[in-house]
This record gives C-alpha cells, sequence and structure tokens, in this order.
C-alpha cells in the first residue's frame, strides 16, 4: 500500500521530535513542519496540465531552506551535485517503466536507498545531506512526471510513492548519522582509558 511508510514515519518522527528532542526553535520548526505535512498530505494543486501534491512542494520549500541555511557549501558544486541525484532518481524510475524485470524488491526501498546512500556520500554535513537529497528527488520527482506527461495528461506529481520514497531517505540518512555518531562516541571512551594509562 504506497504511502504508508510515509504516515507511519511522520507520526514517528512527530512523536520523537516532540517528546524526545531538547526544546528550542528547531524544535518547534520541525514539529510544525511534520505535523502541517500530515495535514496537507492529500491536497493538490493545478498547474499546468499536472496535479501537483502541496506536500511535494513542501518538502522542496524545506530542501532549498536547509540549502540556503548552510552557507559553507559550494554553489556550483552542490548545484552539480543535486543535478546528479535528480538524474538518478528520475532515471531508476524511468528504467523502471522500461524494464520492471530488474526490480526484484519494492522500488521505493531501491530508490530511497541509492539516492540516500548517494547524497551521504556527496555530502559533508549532516544539514548538506538531508538538503542534497530532499532537493534532488523533489526536482526528481517533477523531472521524471513531465517527461511521462509528453505521453498522457492529468498526472500527478508527487504520488504517495514519492511521499514513502523521500521519508525512507531522510531515515537512512538519519541511521547513518547517529551510527557515525555512536562509533565516534565509542572511539573516544575506548580511547580516554588508553591515553590515563599512558599518563
Amino acid at each position: 500500500m504506497e504511502g504508508i511508510f510515509f504516515y507511519w514515519l511522520m507520526w514517528l518522527a512527530w512523536v520523537v521530535t516532540t517528546f524526545f528532542m531538547k526544546k528550542g526553535k528547531t524544535r518547534i520548526k520541525l514539529a510544525i513542519f511534520i505535523m502541517l505535512n500530515i495535514i496537507i498530505s492529500e491536497f493538490y494543486m493545478i498547474i499546468g496540465d499536472f496535479y501537483v501534491r502541496v506536500s511535494l512542494l513542501l518538502f522542496l520549500l524545506l530542501g532549498y531552506y536547509l540549502a540556503v541555511k548552510h552557507k559553507k557549501q559550494r554553489i556550483v558544486s552542490f548545484y552539480m551535485t543535486t543535478l546528479t541525484l535528480m538524474f538518478a532518481y528520475a532515471g531508476i524510475l524511468l528504467f523502471r517503466i522500461y524494464d520492471p524485470v530488474w526490480f526484484l524488491f519494492d522500488y521505493r526501498l531501491i530508490v530511497s536507498v541509492a539516492v540516500s546512500l548517494l547524497a551521504i556520500y556527496l555530502g559533508k554535513q549532516t544539514v548538506q545531506k538531508y538538503a542534497l537529497y530532499i532537493i534532488s528527488v523533489c526536482q526528481g520527482e517533477f523531472l521524471y512526471w513531465f517527461i511521462l506527461g509528453k505521453f498522457h495528461k492529468g498526472l500527478t506529481i508527487g504520488t504517495a510513492a514519492f511521499l514513502d520514497m523521500i521519508v525512507i531517505g531522510c531515515l537512512i540518512i538519519y541511521i547513518c548519522t547517529i551510527s557515525q555518531q555512536f562509533i565516534v562516541f565509542i572511539e573516544q571512551t575506548l580511547q580516554k582509558p588508553a591515553k590515563e594509562k599512558q599518563g
């Protein structure tokens, strides 16, 4: 059932944000964004011949906000990386139409894992990884449906499957970030007794 990952993971993210994050502006902004996204997830806008899900536009705005907030990055490099991931997203979905036999597993998982791992590898800071992933997936969704729009009319940009893919990818980035922090913490904990013995 498409869309189920979106609702489960967004509700889980809202619970974690509301009850477990430290109090502050980031927590309030994130909680409002998550709740607003859940509420408007079934609303659409008509743009040209397409129905565009409002949640997609909200995610795209979040991606741009994170990109602008992270001013240390090189603009040209960030733009080229975003284009690369965007084409990867659209390319995998188009390849699925052309030759679906290769997709033994759920395509939502394949796309999410592939693009999020690229974002983790190409992004330096955590904020940049999220920005890369969110912007490239949203823009890739536009590109994919614009290509299909040449053959069909009345298509929906930002399907329930898209919502699943964007939250699964964000979850993968979050898990990788937490794992890296945990590994660093373990290394620091193990190094302290060694330094004490040497001293």
